[in-house]
């Protein structure tokens, strides 16, 4: 492979490394019979390794030609990079930019905890004392609005089908930058908001959930596609930990069906609304949710008595969080 090659021979290693990497990936698909075809390299990125990289001053230095050729970036540049950063981790570069990841020593804790419950139009959080509700309806539109353009375009495809591919390829890129583009703002809103609580955030532990649940109806598979859980998840982490605030994750089984007071087993009563078999307790399934997660997340089953104590009221039913009948 190094035959006539005139660029730096980390290239190579990265290289293999790659696709040592999507053969690994593709077989433990292929063992589970969740593939169909043979790996490809769809998208031709490289990671850089550290013996190719300099920073000195704001500049990075990535070697293209040994001796000969460098990529320069001056990252004071851009402001959205946090100044804060200890060192550069990770690089990758792909055919027509380069990803740089910056890195933090922190030893993440908190003085007190949030816990969030991600749906697919609102994302319900306990934050504090109080219940906060936030709109991912706009995330919701944003995904159904591509999914209604796909389907015309797959119209397309029997009579023009480059062209009906290259649409494709175009509207699902928009389609990923503007989720993402939403999720990272609202990621970094609810952080600012937990660091001046000192809040850490208990999460759901959704790791394989869609494997789990994306079995059902043509329409409940498309709904599941358009939840972004995992990146919000994703992004609200790692945000968190370089805030220094840490992270809890609980299996949220049964957590819309457990009560936070009694607990005994909720059915569903009217609406949203979940109602106790035992105290007759009923409550938004959202914010029943939440409160089990911050329980168990804390590691103790924490009475609501005491969480109406933080701020949370049982008569507050005009929210609705709790309709005692």
């Amino acid at each position: 492979m190094l035959k006539d090659w005139k660029f730096s021979k980390h290239y190579v290693d990265s290289a293999i490394n790659s696709v040592i990497g999507l053969v690994e990936g593709w077989i433990k698909l292929y063992n589970r019979g969740k593939v169909k075809k043979k790996p490809e390299i769809t998208k031709r990125t490289v990671y850089v390794k550290s013996t190719l990289i300099s920073f000195r001053n704001g500049v990075l230095k990535v070697s293209i030609e040994p001796r000969k050729k460098h990529l320069e970036v001056d990252l004071s540049k851009y402001p959205w990079i946090p100044k804060d950063f200890d060192r550069v981790g990770g690089v990758l570069m792909t055919e027509n930019e380069l990803i740089i990841t910056v890195k933090k020593d922190v030893e993440p804790n908190a003085e007190k905890w949030a816990s969030f419950d991600v749906n697919l139009t609102n994302l319900t959080a306990f934050v504090d004392g109080e219940i906060k509700r936030y709109d991912l309806r706009q995330l919701y539109h944003i995904h159904r609005t591509y999914e209604v353009k796909g389907q015309r375009i797959q119209k397309l495809a029997k009579y023009k089908p480059k062209t009906s591919k290259k649409l494709l390829e175009k509207y699902s890129e928009r389609e990923k930058n503007r989720a993402k583009n939403f999720l990272h703002k609202l990621t970094t809103q609810i952080a600012r908001e937990l660091k001046e609580n000192n809040c850490g955030a208990i999460l759901e532990d959704l790791k394989g959930i869609k494997d789990n649940v994306l079995n059902g109806s043509k329409e409940m598979n498309r709904k599941l596609s358009k939840w972004n859980a995992r990146t919000f998840q994703f992004m609200l982490e790692y945000k968190l930990k370089w805030l220094g605030l840490d992270v809890r994750y609980v299996d949220p089984k049964n957590s819309s069906k457990t009560c936070p007071l009694c607990p005994g087993h909720m059915v569903a009563y009217e609406g949203r609304l979940m109602k106790c078999e035992n105290c007759i307790l009923v409550m938004d399934r959202d914010i029943v949710a939440v409160l089990n997660l911050q329980m168990w997340g804390m590691g103790s089953p924490k009475a609501l008595d005491e969480l109406e104590r933080e701020g949370l009221s049982r008569d507050e039913s005009s929210k609705p969080l709790c309709a005692p009948t």
